[in-house]
C-alpha cells in the first residue's frame, strides 16, 4: 500500500514541477500573442508600403505590372495573419497588414 502512495507522491511532484517550470514560457507567449495584437496597421503611406506598392485593396494594383490576377496578402506565402483581416507580414515586421491587400513581394502560398 505504501508503495502505491509513493508513486502517486512522485508522480504527483514531478507533474507540478513541470507545471511550476513551464509558468514563465506561458508568460512569455502571451505577452508575444498580445504584442501581435497591439501592433499597428501599415499605413499606405509609410515608406515600406511605399517601396513595396503595398495597397489595403488588391483591385487597386490590378494596373501593377507584377499584379496577378486573384492575388493577395491572405493567399501570400509570406502572410502569417491565418484568418485575421489584419494580421503579420514576414517582411513587413511591427505591422499588420490587410489580408486583402497587395504588394510586389507576394508569392503563391503553396
Amino acid at each position: 500500500m505504501s508503495h502505491d502512495i509513493d508513486t502517486k507522491r512522485r508522480n504527483f511532484l514531478k507533474t507540478t514541477a513541470l507545471g511550476v517550470a513551464a509558468v514563465p514560457f506561458a508568460g512569455v507567449m502571451l505577452q508575444q500573442q498580445v504584442a501581435k495584437a497591439d501592433l499597428p496597421k501599415l499605413s499606405e503611406d509609410d515608406d515600406i508600403a511605399q517601396s513595396l506598392n503595398y495597397v489595403h485593396d488588391a483591385a487597386d494594383a490590378a494596373d501593377h505590372s507584377a499584379y496577378q490576377d486573384g492575388a493577395h496578402c491572405g493567399n501570400c506565402s509570406l502572410w502569417t495573419g491565418g484568418d485575421a483581416q489584419w494580421g503579420g507580414c514576414q517582411i513587413i515586421p511591427g505591422h499588420h497588414v490587410n489580408r486583402d491587400g497587395w504588394c510586389n513581394a507576394w508569392v503563391p502560398a503553396a
